[in-house]
Formats: structure tokens, C-alpha cells, sequence
């Protein structure tokens, strides 16, 4: 459940993030991590991938062509979840988007089939030189995205490169980060909510506070931002309101702790700074979500 509280989450992802940990997703983290994000925790990457799976695609398309959706329609099934394809995100006639592997990674929007779109990110990033350096090629594109655990993490975690650059050039400038110096803690929860609400959307919800949060030092803000949207209860639904932004963000970080358990790093990179009010700022911030969930 989306609203679920940040420690309750994480804690539920901990058998998902100790596989990745040991497994090829860890270990491809890590090699794309050195590239793409030079000081992000490799535990902070497989908090945020405890929010998808290996071969998963949010609408349930394998391949997402007009065959495809014929025999789907036939058997009543969506080839990648146990639901009609009339039916859901993902249904035909919809306008959906496909979100690949453990991270998410955008790959074109109903009914053009999987990994094709040449303006999606998957097919963008695919031939991006960061991700040729860590994987040695280019990743895969179309129906070859499933299977591929090291395109899926390599080119997962280059979007995440990409969302952090999108946030920072829609910040007020003083909240913004040196570009050539490793990512810090505020600059890579930007980059997690921006994969969530968008650029625009998650520099709307931070922008609104610019004024108190510039003037803390770096390590405060996002502390003092999850306080700040706990505060008010948004009208708005799911990602129109900070408070949800906030909570699932916060949702993975505290995943990103508990994978700091199977990687030996620090979880102090992934505390937020809350201290004693953690646990009253997590209840606020769960109660505002819940109001419009």
C-alpha cells in the first residue's frame, strides 16, 4: 500500500533487498553506481529498486505489440500479471506506462510495444556512454529488456542519473548541488521523488519552501522538508500532494537501510535527520497520505 509507514515498508522489503544484495542486481548496482552515481550508498539504490522487481513491467506487457494483445485478450490475461488486460493499468485501449525491472525505468507508453519508443528512457539510455561503460555494449531494447537483470540495474540506475540532472535544473538555485562532486543524501532523495512525481512535481513540492530550507545547511533539508509536509494536509491525490511524495520517498530510504545490513555500508547515509520526531513526523506524514489515498 502506498501509505504504508516508512519503517513497516522497509522492513516488509527486506528479504527482497537481501536477494538483490547477494545477487546480480547488487552486483550490477554497484558497477553502475561508480559511474552514474559516485557516493550514493549501493544500499540506498536497492531501497529504491525494493519498489520494483526483476522483470516486471507496471502494465504486465511482455513484448506489448498487437499479437501480444490479441492473445491476451483470448485467454483473458495479461502475460505478466493474473488480470484481464480489459481491465487495469495497462488495459488495451489505455494509455499507460510501461515501467521496467527493480527501477522503474520508463519504456514507452501504451499500446506502442515495449523498449521501442526511441524518445522513451529505456531506448534513450540504452546506447547512453555511461551505461556502454558498465556494461560493455549497449543495453537491450525491445522484447529483449526481460531476462536482462544487468541492463534492467545498469540502465535503471542511469535514469535515476537522469532524474537527479531534471530536479536540479527545475530547483530554486539555491538548493541545487556542484554537479562534479559525489551525490549527497539531499541531492539523491530529490532524485528518487523526482522519479515519482515528476521533475516539475517534485520541484513544485520543494520549491514551495525554498526560503526555510536554503537556509539550512545541506544535510537539514530533507529533514526539515518531511517535516514541512507533514504539516498540512494536502487536498491534492497521491503525487500532487508533498506529504506523498515525502512518504514514499521515505519509504525507500528506510529499505535502503535495512539493505545496508547485506552490503556492510553505513545506514547514517540514509538517516534523515529526524531524531526523536521521526517517529511523530512518519505518523503525520501517514495520516495527511491517507486522507486522499
Amino acid at each position: 500500500m502506498g501509505t504504508t509507514p516508512p519503517l513497516e515498508w522497509g522492513r516488509a522489503k527486506r528479504s527482497k533487498v537481501k536477494t538483490y544484495a547477494e545477487g546480480e542486481v547488487g552486483r550490477w548496482a554497484r558497477a553502475a553506481r561508480d559511474v552514474c552515481l559516485p557516493g550514493v550508498p549501493v544500499a540506498a539504490l536497492l531501497g529504491f529498486a525494493a519498489n520494483g522487481a526483476v522483470n516486471e513491467n507496471t502494465t504486465g506487457w511482455l513484448v506489448g505489440d498487437e499479437a501480444e494483445r490479441a492473445k491476451a485478450l483470448a485467454k483473458g490475461r495479461y502475460p505478466l500479471k493474473r488480470s484481464d488486460p480489459r481491465e487495469g493499468y495497462g488495459r488495451v485501449g489505455g494509455n499507460h506506462l510501461h515501467e521496467l525491472g527493480p527501477f522503474g525505468v520508463e519504456g514507452g507508453k501504451t499500446p506502442t510495444p515495449v523498449a521501442t519508443d526511441p524518445e522513451c528512457p529505456w531506448v534513450s539510455l540504452a546506447s547512453s556512454d555511461a551505461v556502454v561503460k558498465v556494461l560493455g555494449r549497449p543495453g537491450v531494447t525491445g522484447r529483449d529488456w526481460y531476462d536482462a537483470v544487468a541492463d534492467q540495474t545498469v540502465i535503471g540506475v542511469a535514469n535515476l542519473t537522469r532524474h537527479l540532472r531534471a530536479i536540479r535544473a527545475k530547483l530554486d538555485p539555491r538548493l541545487t548541488w556542484p554537479e562534479d562532486k559525489p551525490v549527497s543524501a539531499w541531492a539523491y532523495s530529490l532524485a528518487m521523488m523526482s522519479w515519482s512525481a515528476g521533475s516539475s512535481g517534485c520541484a513544485r513540492h520543494v520549491n514551495a519552501y525554498a526560503d526555510d530550507l536554503a537556509a539550512l545547511p545541506e544535510e537539514q533539508r530533507w529533514s526539515a522538508f518531511l517535516r514541512f509536509a507533514g504539516a498540512v494536509d494536502d487536498p491534492r491525490a497521491k503525487h500532487r500532494a508533498d506529504e506523498y511524495s515525502a512518504l514514499r520517498t521515505e519509504q525507500k530510504r528506510c529499505a535502503g537501510m535495512i539493505a545496508c545490513e547485506f552490503t556492510g555500508e553505513d545506514p547514517q547515509w540514509l538517516d534523515p535527520g529526524l531524531g526523536p520526531e521521526r517517529d511523530a513526523v512518519y505518523a503525520a506524514l501517514v495520516k495527511a497520505s491517507r486522507s486522499e489515498d
